[in-house]
């Protein structure tokens, strides 16, 4: 019933891959499915009361969207953990990254990183630059808050932040973040009047961390 079109991983531009790495799970292909160091900083943040950015690697947020197990509770924390471990034994780091990009939510009904492309920009994924792909990333962290259709500030001055990281993360030079920096400034979404259909609901964040 959802809105989505399965994308081969080698028909996912590097970029897109990149900047969802480095927003949601930096250490992706060097952990086991739990980013131990990220769950420690997160939880003691939280405990602490400061704002919290998520523990959660790629891995367990698959999980999560597969299973629907939501309980904020520390029992779905440790089921989730435990799945996670199972799905890296199964899976190889490309498989599993291709799945999470082809089963998150990125809003406006749109599910995977090909129908993001063709909602937000009518084009393919495979066709998407580094400063649209920044766009489709940051949207899986609120689908509400950053739909650039009808939060377009919202939208743009995240992805900024996600090219920053990446730029720190050497994962694209200071030339092509010039160069997406320049066309992040007035990008043009599709203007597809369908596209527009989750503007009645309220914003709120769709990845909080309790545990």
């Amino acid at each position: 019933v959802q809105n989505r079109i399965w994308t081969e991983f080698s028909k996912i531009p590097k970029y897109m891959k990149d900047v969802i790495i480095a927003m949601e799970d930096k250490r992706f292909y060097k952990h086991g499915g739990i980013d131990l160091l990220r769950t420690t900083s997160a939880t003691i943040r939280a405990f602490i009361g400061k704002p919290s950015y998520g523990g959660s690697s790629i891995t367990q947020q698959l999980v999560k969207n597969l299973t629907e197990d939501n309980e904020t509770t520390i029992g779905r924390k440790f089921r989730e953990m435990g799945r996670a471990l199972k799905v890296e034994d199964k899976m190889s780091k490309d498989e599993i990254l291709e799945a999470y990009l082809n089963i998150v939510n990125f809003g406006a009904g749109a599910y995977g990183v090909q129908m993001a492309a063709k909602k937000y920009f009518d084009k393919n994924i495979e066709d998407c630059s580094l400063a649209e792909c920044a766009s489709i990333a940051i949207i899986t962290k609120n689908p509400s808050k950053y739909n650039p259709l009808i939060h377009p500030e919202e939208n743009k001055k995240r992805r900024k932040i996600a090219l920053q990281e990446m730029l720190n993360q050497k994962k694209i030079t200071q030339e092509e973040f010039d160069k997406a920096i320049k066309e992040s400034e007035n990008l043009k979404f599709s203007n597809n009047s369908k596209n527009n259909n989750q503007n009645s609901e309220s914003i709120r964040n769709w990845y909080i961390e309790t545990l």
